[in-house]
């Protein structure tokens, strides 16, 4: 079986192996299929906060299966280790959106995020 490489491949050993013989000289220009690729811009990492004690912690929960259990057993840990902390529950949708995003950075210090897939 000839695949669309395997002729574009022996057409251009032909074309190299007719100029060699022939004593010309051959310039090989190789482009990349995948063109430029322009990175992202980069962003700083958000200002760590030196103290937890007496703070205000979100989690963010997406709602799937067994995420209650798993964020049941982070906010028992923040209040062991933290017992001046205040745990405020959030709950909705994957994508919680701007409106919802700026109102809990209102309402709290820290922000602990999950989904269940």
């Amino acid at each position: 079986m000839t695949t669309k490489i395997g002729w574009s491949f022996a057409v251009l050993v032909a074309v190299l192996a007719n100029a060699i013989f022939a004593g010309a000289a051959v310039t090989l220009t190789v482009l990349n299929p995948r063109g430029e690729i322009i990175p992202p811009p980069l962003t700083a990492p958000s200002v760590r906060i030196p103290d937890l004690a007496s703070r205000k912690i979100a989690i963010y929960w997406n709602g799937k299966e067994g995420g209650d259990n798993f964020w049941s057993d982070v906010e028992s840990l923040i209040k062991l280790k933290l017992p001046n902390a205040t745990v405020l529950r959030y709950h909705g949708p994957y994508d919680l959106g701007d409106a919802q995003a700026a109102k809990i950075a209102k309402e709290t210090d820290a922000f602990l995020y999950g989904v269940g897939d």
